[in-house]
C-alpha cells in the first residue's frame, strides 16, 4: 500500500506543467492587482471598535507597496524556478524508464486511473524523487532530510510536525 503523502508527492510532480503555469499566472495577477489599486491619499470610515467608528487617513506608500511588490514576485519567481528544476529532472529520469513503465506510472499517477504498477517501480520514482527535493534542498542553501526516514505516527503532533517539513518548500 503507498503511502499518502507518497501519492501526493508523485501526483504534484506528473503536475508541474500546470503547477508551473498557474504560478506564471498569479505573478501577472499581483502584479495587475496592484496596478489597479487606488494609490491616491483618501479619507477612510473605519469601525475601530464595536461600537466606535472613525474616519482616518490612508495614504499610499510606495516605498513600502513597491517592496512587497516586488519580495512577493521574487518569490514567486523562485517557486516557478524550482518547479522548472524538478520537471527537468524528473523528466530525465522518466526518460529512463521503459515505455511500459511510464505508461503505467502516467495511468496510475497523471490520469489517476486504477492501473497497478510495481512496487519496485514507485520505490525508484520516490527515491529519485527524494533525490530531487535534496538537491533543491542543498541549492537552497536548506538543511535537507531524508524522505524514507520519515513515517507517519499515531500521535497528531508526529504527524503535524512532519506535514511542515513535507510542505517546507
Amino acid at each position: 500500500m503507498l503511502d499518502p503523502f507518497d501519492e501526493i508527492m508523485l501526483k504534484n510532480y506528473y503536475s508541474l506543467s500546470s503547477t508551473i503555469k498557474e504560478l506564471q499566472q498569479y505573478k501577472r495577477y499581483i502584479r495587475q492587482e496592484f496596478y489597479t489599486q487606488n494609490m491616491a491619499t483618501r479619507t477612510t470610515y473605519q469601525k475601530i471598535t464595536r461600537k466606535i467608528n472613525e474616519m482616518i487617513v490612508q495614504g499610499f506608500r510606495p516605498d513600502r507597496e513597491i517592496e512587497k511588490l516586488l519580495l512577493n514576485q521574487e518569490r514567486i519567481d523562485c517557486r516557478i524556478q524550482r518547479c522548472i528544476f524538478r520537471k527537468k529532472h524528473f523528466s530525465y529520469f522518466l526518460e529512463s524508464l521503459t515505455i511500459a513503465e511510464r505508461y503505467s506510472l502516467e495511468e496510475r499517477f497523471k490520469d489517476e486511473r486504477d492501473t497497478v504498477c510495481s512496487q519496485n517501480l514507485i520505490e525508484r520514482v520516490l527515491d529519485e524523487i527524494n533525490e530531487i527535493e535534496i538537491a533543491i534542498c542543498y541549492r537552497e542553501g536548506i538543511e535537507a532530510f531524508d524522505l524514507e526516514k520519515t513515517e507517519t505516527y499515531e500521535d497528531a503532533d508526529n504527524n503535524l510536525e512532519r506535514m511542515c517539513d513535507f510542505f517546507e518548500l
